[in-house]
């Protein structure tokens, strides 16, 4: 691990603001509506042709890193951004992070790793489903939600024994057919590629009981309820990501990654409004409190904070020196 900067034991208990950045260039090209549409509309994509065995395990595909960057920006994400710890993850790709319990837990494409305030890495959990992952949630009951796009599935892991305890894919009864998976089939070992995926799950979060998806091919929104039954609440919203529920009411919001516009819905799944973030892939957006949101920027290479009742924009945090934002997280 290379450490930058650490000042997380002066800020046990107290809310943070993680970004995850990638060392993933841009690639404008492969941003474009009409690129991914005709990506993912091939007729010949699904079901594969390729026996999962023999696919390559996710190690060949591993080319680039990342890291953290943590910032102080108060307990309502009112106060100017301070930087409290910036570090390079190694042993993985880092996807997203989040500080929870005085520890920072690190979501990477095939691992958590839990590090404590000293930046020690006191566990590691993998899993056969874990590959692709692209998010990682607190569910409010004592467990991390994984959205892990290879496997197109959600992972439960509990906290307190550090296992994963339920996984769910999204069904093939919506999104078609690929690999039939027994949990014991390693996408770690026989990583399935994003064309070979049924949706691209990215994101999980905590609704109704249940957990809210997005995923990147179909452009759908959908809920699994707490028997594990999905139900889709949008669809067409082709490369869309971060599906998530403000805390202070039933309100819905995602991002429309091509549009550069973070997306409000109801509970039903119909568009209310959008805020244009003049961005040409916005990669995650997040409330902090309020009307107050964070928004992803991948193409300029920052995190913009907005008061999205009047869409202005409040703060800019400048994160190109690390490397490009992908996921935001924000709490104690």
């Amino acid at each position: 691990m290379g450490v930058k900067l650490n000042r997380l034991p002066d800020f046990v208990g107290r809310p943070l603001l993680c970004v995850t950045y990638s060392d993933r260039p841009l690639e404008p090209e492969r941003c474009d509506l009409e690129f991914l549409r005709a990506r993912y509309a091939k007729a010949d994509r699904l079901p594969p042709s390729a026996p999962f065995e023999s696919l390559l395990p996710l190690s060949h595909y591993a080319g680039s890193g990342g890291g953290i960057a943590i910032y102080d920006v108060g307990r309502d994400g009112s106060s100017s951004p301070r930087l409290v710890c910036a570090f390079r993850v190694q042993t993985c790709k880092p996807q997203h992070s989040i500080w929870h319990d005085g520890l920072v837990w690190v979501l990477g494409v095939d691992r958590v790793e839990i590090y404590d305030p000293d930046l020690r890495c006191v566990g590691v959990v993998t899993d056969p489903w874990l590959s692709g992952a692209h998010t990682i949630a607190t569910d409010g009951n004592g467990c991390l939600l994984l959205s892990c796009s290879a496997s197109d599935s959600v992972l439960w892991l509990d906290i307190a024994s550090r296992q994963i305890v339920n996984a769910v894919r999204l069904p093939e009864r919506v999104y078609g057919f690929n690999y039939r998976l027994s949990r014991t089939d390693s996408v770690v070992d026989h990583y399935i590629t994003n064309d070979l995926q049924t949706t691209h799950v990215n994101c999980a979060w905590p609704w109704r009981k249940g957990v809210l998806t997005s995923s990147l091919i179909p452009g759908a929104l959908g809920w699994f309820d707490t028997t594990g039954d999905y139900r889709e609440l949008l669809r067409g919203m082709v490369g869309c990501h971060g599906a998530r529920v403000r805390s202070d009411r039933e309100e819905l919001y995602c991002c429309d990654s091509c549009a550069g516009t973070l997306v409000f819905l109801d509970a039903g799944g119909r568009i209310v409004r959008r805020l244009d973030t003049d961005s040409h892939w916005l990669h995650d957006s997040l409330q902090l409190s309020g009307d107050l949101f964070a928004t992803n920027r991948y193409d300029k290479g920052d995190v913009v904070l907005w008061d999205v009742a009047t869409g202005t924009r409040q703060t800019t945090i400048d994160v190109s020196m690390h490397g490009l934002p992908q996921f935001l997280s924000f709490g104690s």
